[in-house]
Order: structure tokens, then C-alpha cells, then sequence
């Protein structure tokens, strides 16, 4: 305990003798090692998207999509109104509004009504 009382003083002091440009690159760095790295999908793992991607547009269902971008996952869930295989990407409709998704940015894919 006595030891991180020292440690914090210390730092403590020396962030106060630090320019602001410092202290701003000091936490953009701190930010960026707490980014999820993106994960490279298997063959296997693209072929099943795809097939799901397909399949929701083609039934016209509601898909839940896990996406990577600004360095995090985060799920969408809607309607694929179009696939445009020569940019890439699709058209999600999340009832509020429609989003251009690229295919990079998708790690999963499920279909949210599946009767099982």
C-alpha cells in the first residue's frame, strides 16, 4: 500500500510538469490499448455469413449482425433490403433508418426469427 501511495505521488507530479499535447497523446495512447483487435474470419466462418446473408434477403427476415468497426463489436439487427456484390455491401433496414454495411466489417451473422 505504502508503495502505490509513492508511485501515484510521483506520477502525480511529473503529469504536472507535462505539456497539454503530452498528456493528450498519453491518452490516446492508454485509449488505444484497450481496443479489441479485429479477429480474421476463417474461410468456413465468411462462407457461413454469406450463406446467412443470403438466406435472411432472400425469406425477407429480420438478421442480426455483429460488426466491427471503430475498433469495437457492436449488433445491429434489421431487414437486408439489397446485396451489392461488385462495392461489397448491403443495405440493412433497422426501421429507424437504413445502413450501408460492408462486408468486412461483419464477424457473425444470425437469423433473429429462426422456428426451430
Amino acid at each position: 500500500m505504502g508503495n502505490t501511495k509513492i508511485c501515484l505521488d510521483k506520477a502525480m507530479k511529473w503529469t504536472s510538469l507535462m505539456l497539454p499535447e503530452h498528456l493528450v497523446k498519453i491518452k490516446e495512447w492508454k485509449k488505444e490499448q484497450f481496443h479489441e483487435k479485429k479477429r480474421e474470419l476463417t474461410e468456413w466462418e465468411m462462407e457461413e455469413i454469406e450463406q446467412i446473408v443470403q438466406r435472411a434477403y432472400k425469406l425477407h427476415e429480420e438478421v442480426k449482425l455483429t460488426l466491427w468497426s471503430e475498433n469495437t463489436l457492436h449488433d445491429v439487427i434489421g431487414m437486408i433490403t439489397a446485396i451489392n456484390v461488385f462495392h461489397k455491401e448491403l443495405l440493412l433496414d433497422m426501421d429507424i433508418s437504413i445502413k450501408r454495411i460492408t462486408f468486412d466489417q461483419i464477424q457473425k451473422a444470425s437469423m433473429v426469427n429462426i422456428d426451430d
